[in-house]
């Protein structure tokens, strides 16, 4: 009951920031009942997301409990030595021999043999850990904060695709930047995923910004470096395949060459530079790394008994072998799964948003063809969806893991499909329908 009144209270606190703050006013195309509205559904999916892993699936072992009970470990330094929580927190001294106190209490603070390089759960530990300091260890309320940052980097990507889309489509934008299944349910759930949009969200802003000409005030550039930092650590692999698609992205605007020509030559060079560093540096042979990977999770989930294994293939530490699976891997990310793989609800809703999918795909390829010069926005919303499709596709294999880490391609996609609109059918066909119910109504 005080945790119930405890998140109303910072439901309204930060529906009062909503309106106050000048980051969410004057948004084209989004009043602040919009807005609002988005941060409640928000809100309800992240309670409805810890309640399904709370009563429908064993929440020792569910990210979003680890993730917050190590958080409330680390939180819990804060009364016995400050120190060792601003240890912890920043890095700094974190090896410190008396911190194993904490960290024997931290399984998931480190498991070499799940990740032997770099544990990106760390970063989910100290952000519920700083989550802490408002809630004072209540989960439900670590929802509600960070739903309102993930809301805040969802507004930013949307602000990116109102400054490159036609000014008669914006009104379509805030759909599916906002409202597609996968990223309501997976954007608002306390996992890395509801961390990953605020960074996404602003790097692409600020990255706007600056190419843009703009001058950004000195508290700004410190944060767009720390926005750099922890999305380095927490999915690095979004980060480096989304640089090439932007930087092609970029480059379009400022040359006379076809958008969809800079891509290519973009993508085939980041393509080509990959190669040449594992040929000049086998020990860090990109596609060594990413065989170990997927082969790592497949015995994982082999081992683990995962109820939703689309296959048990192995991939091979090759140029071709990869480039074999591609195929295979898009198959896998656009029609799996399907309406006949499973009647658990999540699967059921990832089906029915994976036709949607391959719908506007369809519409896309068929619009884009008609139009002959899809713009760079276009082009940008398809190539980043390839390859982070083809990345996902090729490191895994098990549904529910398939549809959460592909939805960071979603807004990109949509605002392809947002641009390619034929806008002017489309008005006519609302209107069309608008002028005939108000015949009926008459009548």
């Amino acid at each position: 009951m005080i945790e119930a009144l405890y998140s109303l209270l910072w439901i309204y606190v930060l529906a009062t920031a909503i309106r106050h703050l000048p980051f969410f006013r004057e948004v084209p195309g989004l009043s602040y009942q919009t807005i609002l509205f988005i941060f409640l559904l928000k809100v309800v999916a992240g309670a409805v997301f810890i309640l399904i892993y709370t009563y429908y699936y064993e929440s020792r072992t569910a990210d979003v409990y680890r993730y917050f009970n190590e958080g409330k470990v680390m939180f819990g330094a804060l009364w016995r030595d400050p120190l060792d929580y601003l240890r912890m927190l920043t890095g700094i001294g974190a090896d410190a021999q008396h911190l194993q106190s904490y960290y024997a209490k931290m399984p998931y603070w480190w498991d070499p043999e799940l990740y032997p390089v770099y544990n990106d759960n760390r970063i989910m530990i100290r952000y519920n850990a700083i989550l802490n300091l408002f809630s004072f260890g209540k989960i439900h309320v670590n929802s509600v904060i960070a739903n309102f940052f993930s809301l805040a980097g969802f507004v930013a990507l949307y602000k990116f695709a109102i400054n490159h889309i036609d000014k008669n489509k914006i009104v379509w934008l805030k759909y599916g930047i906002f409202l597609f299944p996968s990223l309501i349910f997976w954007g608002s759930g306390l996992i890395k995923e509801i961390l990953l949009f605020p960074l996404l969200g602003f790097f692409v802003y600020f990255t706007d910004r600056i190419v843009a000409g703009q001058r950004l005030r000195p508290w700004q550039y410190l944060g767009f470096a720390a926005i750099v930092t922890m999305f380095m650590l927490l999915k690095v692999y979004v980060l480096l395949l989304l640089l090439p698609c932007l930087l092609a992205f970029y480059l379009s605007g400022k040359t006379k060459l076809k958008p969809g020509l800079v891509f290519l030559m973009i993508i085939t060079g980041a393509v080509v530079m990959v190669s040449l560093t594992g040929w000049l540096f086998p020990q860090l042979d990109p596609f060594a790394i990413l065989a170990k990977r997927q082969n790592f999770y497949m015995h994982f989930s082999v081992y683990v008994g995962a109820g939703s294994l689309i296959h048990e293939f192995l991939l091979e530490p090759s140029l071709t072998g990869i480039v074999s699976y591609i195929p295979r891997a898009l198959f896998n990310v656009l029609f799996r799964p399907h309406l006949l793989d499973s009647f658990n609800p999540v699967i059921v809703m990832a089906a029915i948003e994976n036709l949607l999918i391959l719908f506007m795909l369809g519409f896309m390829v068929y619009w884009g063809f008609l139009s002959k010069r899809p713009n760079r926005i276009v082009w940008l919303g398809i190539w980043f969806t390839l390859v982070l499709f083809v990345f996902i596709g090729i490191t895994t294999q098990v549904y529910g893991t398939l549809v959460r880490f592909k939805i960071p391609a979603l807004p990109f996609l949509w605002m392809a499909f947002v641009s390619l609109l034929p806008i002017e059918r489309i008005n006519s066909l609302f209107s069309e329908r608008i002028k005939r119910q108000l015949n009926l109504m008459k009548d």
